[in-house]
């Protein structure tokens, strides 16, 4: 528990003032990738689903798309680098409804139990900020169990959190 705290709180001074982020905190490895699909329970719903996948070691790519239900959706392409137990990255998130933003991210991971990951992330851009923290539990191998909590704040419109689960699959 006391990772996670820790891990929670370093993201959080890292990340600065403005963030976004959606998909978990995974560890992938020189040509593997991760999918996945989460359901957060803010405002009125939002859907999201992601892939990822490392060209070589240490450099991930990846995208991410993001349907609030009852909003516009959201587009993300982004490439992060990990230094240890660490991502530092850049990306930008299409708004669909007012162009795009350019982000900057941090986000980290531990195991905190035998099949138990504790992350949190933050993504930072001039429109919004958004900060998670969850636990990934392995039911297999290859498949994940996500549980966390976000935090939404965006100029413009009201401030939003939500619990969010989702599965992952790594390749």
């Amino acid at each position: 528990m006391k990772k996670l705290i820790l891990l929670a709180a370093a993201a959080a001074l890292a990340g600065g003032a403005y963030t976004a982020q959606a998909a978990p905190v995974t560890y992938v490895p020189a040509m593997g990738g991760n999918v996945g699909y989460s359901y957060n329970g803010s405002a009125d719903g939002i859907h999201n689903i992601y892939a990822e996948f490392s060209p070589i070691d240490r450099l991930v790519i990846g995208a991410e798309y993001r349907d609030w239900i009852n909003r516009d959706n959201e587009t993300d392409i982004y490439a992060k680098y990990r230094l240890g137990h660490m991502y530092l990255g850049l990306g930008s998130r299409d708004y669909n409804d007012r162009g795009s933003k350019v982000f900057g991210l941090v986000e980290g991971m531990t195991n905190v139990a035998d099949r138990l990951d504790a992350y949190a992330g933050l993504k930072i851009s001039s429109e919004e900020y958004e900060a998670k923290v969850g636990v990934l539990y392995d039911l297999m191998p290859s498949v994940d169990i996500d549980v966390n909590y976000t935090y939404y704040d965006r100029d413009h419109t009201s401030n939003e959190d939500g619990v969010g689960v989702g599965i992952n699959y790594r390749f």
